[in-house]
């Protein structure tokens, strides 16, 4: 029978949506297709039939070749060999007739072993003869009654309490340090307000009283008593007010009473007032003074210095300094950091006005 020849038959539908492009392009595009689908119905294979020329023996190893059938025949010898034993293990049902003179060779060495053992032992009794002869050359008996001696020292040394006698307190040492108004006349009575301070859900760091220079700046101690007593018509307080700078061996920074961070803050006279001038000097530990804000301006934010800060002279507007409690100044400023942020979360948990006179 004859095979079926395939016809072609070229494609009637068009590779563009209706209505995509005009018709005289969709009947070209279509022609151009149906020519190359004929192209490729009418393409004939071309095969080449001839073998590829070539030289055995460039593929084959003589001498390999040689090496193995000699390898292979000495397998086959082998094989016979075993296939014998076998034979013949199975005909005499397992027969034994071989001893092997090393099977039990160890046991000839046994007694060198007992003896060596021996030796050893006889070394390790000399040995511990010597260790419980041996004696101390220190004498015990002393030493046991010179122990007991310190004992009874430290017994007796405990029923009394260690009392430091003729101590110095800090407020004492810094007292006598240069006075920050320089000699400047005393005009009235200077107002004292107090601060304490606490490490939030912790410990508390203690009070610290300040007198306030109302003779010399009014309108910078007023803003404070004021915001420190919470007797204001804001109701501004510095109680929970956080301590958001600790600079070691420099200030401490506070009183934002807005946000908390150290760019906010107010005054009892609106956003902030005009600075005062720089007449008192941060001339000590315990200074405090007016944080800038802006040109000139302040707010309810103030700094207490750690030590003589004579670069802030011309800055910080001075208003007072500490008179006692300066020990607990130095609690705080062993939380603070280089980078000003405190180890821990220290806020002013109380804050007031004292009645009291400052002593002389």
């Amino acid at each position: 029978m004859k095979k079926k020849t395939k016809e072609f038959r070229p494609c009637k539908i068009p590779r563009y949506l209706v209505g995509s492009v005009s018709p005289h392009v969709l009947k070209t595009d279509l022609a151009e297709y149906n020519a190359h689908r004929y192209k490729i119905f009418t393409a004939k294979t071309k095969t080449d039939t001839k073998p590829p020329k070539m030289n055995p023996f460039n593929y084959v190893n003589v001498r390999k070749l040689r090496a193995d059938a000699e390898r292979l025949r000495i397998i086959d010898k082998e094989n016979k060999q075993i296939l014998k034993a076998i034979n013949t293990v199975n005909r005499t049902i397992g027969r034994v007739d071989s001893y092997n003179p090393q099977a039990y060779a160890c046991k000839s060495k046994w007694n060198a072993h007992v003896l060596t053992m021996k030796k050893i032992e006889h070394k390790n009794r000399a040995i511990y003869h010597k260790i419980m002869a041996a004696s101390s050359s220190y004498d015990c008996e002393t030493l046991r009654n010179s122990w007991l001696g310190i004992i009874k020292k430290l017994k007796m040394s405990s029923k009394f309490p260690l009392v430091i006698l003729q101590k110095t307190s800090a407020d004492v040492t810094f007292s006598k340090e240069p006075s920050i108004s320089g000699g400047l006349e005393k005009f009235s009575e200077r107002p004292i307000c107090f601060l304490e301070f606490q490490v939030v859900d912790g410990v508390n760091l203690g009070r610290m009283e300040i007198e306030l220079y109302h003779d010399h700046v009014p309108v910078t101690v007023q803003n404070f008593l004021s915001i420190c007593c919470g007797d204001n018509k804001k109701k501004l307080t510095y109680k929970k007010c956080p301590i958001h700078r600790i600079v070691p061996g420099r200030f401490l920074e506070t009183g934002d009473i807005t946000k908390g961070t150290g760019k906010g803050g107010t005054s009892i006279y609106g956003k902030h007032f005009a600075e005062e001038g720089h007449k008192l000097k941060h001339a000590k530990a315990g200074v405090l003074s007016m944080v800038r804000v802006h040109k000139h301006n302040n707010n309810s934010r103030f700094c207490i210095t750690f030590a003589n800060m004579e670069s802030l002279d011309k800055q910080n507007v001075v208003f007072g300094h500490i008179i006692r409690g300066i020990d607990n100044l130095f609690k705080i400023e062993g939380y603070g950091r280089r980078i000003g942020k405190p180890l821990a979360p220290i806020i002013i948990s109380k804050c007031g006005k004292l009645n009291s006179v400052p002593e002389s």
